[in-house]
């Protein structure tokens, strides 16, 4: 009956059946509800929706085991209902969850994929105060295999695994609580999801801003934050939240601020960026460059239509506003600053140019005794050059370098020395040897003709524990020869 459209006729024998009760009249019921169901959410009916599950709820024969197939179909209403007609930023939206969610909370779903489908659909709500109370309903151990795996929209956009998505989610609603025992409680979890699943770099910043509500050091909080922000260097909402966690380091801060509203993004995303950097700069007394940030907000605002924000409403009607001239220069050289935190928890070493491929627009680096590298550098060298240098490596061993300066040579380096000695050559080579001490540096045929070396001559030289590619071997090479 329900099928062929007679749904409140299959209802109402089903509320005859039960009046009688009748064997296998709640299971009945519970089709005829999930038809109403179904029908409530095509229609948007809210009241009706939640009155059926209600009603559904009452039915104390069902079973999550044997009418798995009736709840399942249940929960795809229920979840595609949240994703389609409960707006993340509408008024009533808090109430309607919590409305559905007390009624679902009575049951104790097992794994499947119309239950992951509920929990995707209520996630996206990341204002709701029970936020973290579903979830902990919902319960992770719920997750299937799938949902650990991002997936690609038509578009070829990629999307972030559900898994993942939802401990964000309770990492935002546990902070939003600034529920301190719960947040304690969540750590051990978050943190072996972060270790299953190293590909996942989200949780990490999360798991470092719940250490900083927990009281830790910042030092804590960025070792574990500094991956993920190195992998989004180039979005402005990474710089923004890295601002948080500076909110005792006003430098810091500020220069975290002015280089996200510095990155290549639509100025209508800009908006509460500038309001944070423009109340910064208030803090400072700083007027002029917080009066430029407050019209850029202002002239964006009001270009799209939208509400003027409550502190921009305020501080246009100032008096100091109409007194100072807006600034849109930089006080600070935030950039100087901010790839000095990039370099935080980064290995550190001191490099000396070997080589230099124009082609490839890479330079080889010695950076330690029998290690080396091959990057492109932001700033011109020469073979020779001493850098200080701060990279990362991955597991399989590959680099990314995040800065290098120009240094002076260290004496207690094992792999690169000034020295003294005598030139070895002999008139039918073109290449040479240095002798000094009881070592010998080989000298290239370039090296040689570009300084014009001979046999027996004085020299001061720098060399450079290196490798040989032609012998596969560890050598001392001469990178650059002055004369005595």
């Amino acid at each position: 009956m329900c099928k062929s459209g007679q749904v409140q006729q299959a209802y109402n024998l089903a509320r005859a059946d039960m009046e009688q009760q009748l064997p296998w009249a709640q299971r009945e019921m519970g089709w005829a509800l999930y038809y109403l169901i179904k029908n409530d959410t095509e229609t948007a009916n809210y009241q009706s929706l939640v009155s059926h599950l209600d009603e559904l709820k009452s039915l104390d024969q069902l079973t999550i085991s044997e009418d798995n197939m009736l709840f399942e179909n249940v929960l795809y209403k229920v979840a595609g209902y949240v994703k389609a007609c409960i707006s993340p930023t509408g008024i009533d939206t808090s109430v309607k969850l919590s409305r559905i969610f007390s009624t679902l909370r009575g049951y104790a779903f097992v794994a499947s994929k119309g239950y992951s489908f509920l929990l995707q659909s209520f996630i996206k709500c990341e204002g709701w105060r029970e936020m973290a109370d579903f979830i902990d309903w919902w319960n992770f151990n719920n997750l299937l295999p799938e949902d650990y795996t991002p997936y690609q929209l038509q578009n070829g956009r990629t999307v972030l695994s559900l898994a993942e998505r939802a401990y964000i989610a309770k990492s935002k609603a546990l902070l939003q609580l600034n529920d301190l025992g719960r947040i304690e409680e969540f750590l051990p979890q978050i943190d072996e999801l972060i270790e299953n699943h190293p590909e996942m770099l989200y949780p990490g910043y999360f798991y470092g801003k719940m250490l900083l509500a927990l009281g830790a050091s910042v030092e804590d909080a960025l070792r574990v934050i500094m991956p993920f922000v190195r992998r989004k260097i180039t979005e402005f909402w990474v710089w923004s939240l890295l601002s948080d966690v500076f909110v005792n380091e006003p430098e810091k801060q500020l220069a975290c601020l002015l280089r996200a509203v510095h990155c290549h993004t639509q100025e209508n995303f800009l908006g509460r960026v500038r309001i944070k950097l423009a109340a910064l700069y208030i803090q400072r007394n700083q007027l002029d460059y917080a009066k430029y940030q407050i019209e850029q907000v202002t002239r964006c605002y009001l270009s799209q239509g939208w509400r003027l924000p409550y502190e921009i409403d305020c501080w246009i009607h100032q008096p100091w506003i109409q007194s100072v001239e807006a600034n849109g220069g930089n006080p600070i050289n935030y950039m100087a600053i901010t790839d000095e935190i990039l370099c935080i928890g980064t290995e550190e070493a001191v490099a000396v140019v070997t080589q230099i491929n124009d082609r490839l627009h890479k330079v080889a680096m010695v950076y330690g005794q029998e290690k080396s590298m091959k990057q492109k550098l932001r700033i011109k060298v020469k073979v020779g050059d001493v850098l200080k240098i701060n990279f990362i490596s991955d597991t399989n061993g590959r680099f990314r370098l995040l800065s290098a300066h120009r240094s002076t040579l260290s004496t207690n380096l094992n792999y690169v020395k000034e020295v003294e000695g005598v030139i070895q050559k002999r008139d039918t080579q073109p290449y040479a040897f240095l002798k000094y001490g009881n070592e010998r540096a080989f000298v290239s045929p370039n090296l040689v003709n570009a300084n014009k070396v001979s046999n027996s001559e004085l020299v001061k030289a720098l060399v450079v524990y290196g490798y040989d590619s032609n012998k596969d071997r560890w050598n001392w090479i001469c990178l650059r020869i002055n004369k005595l």
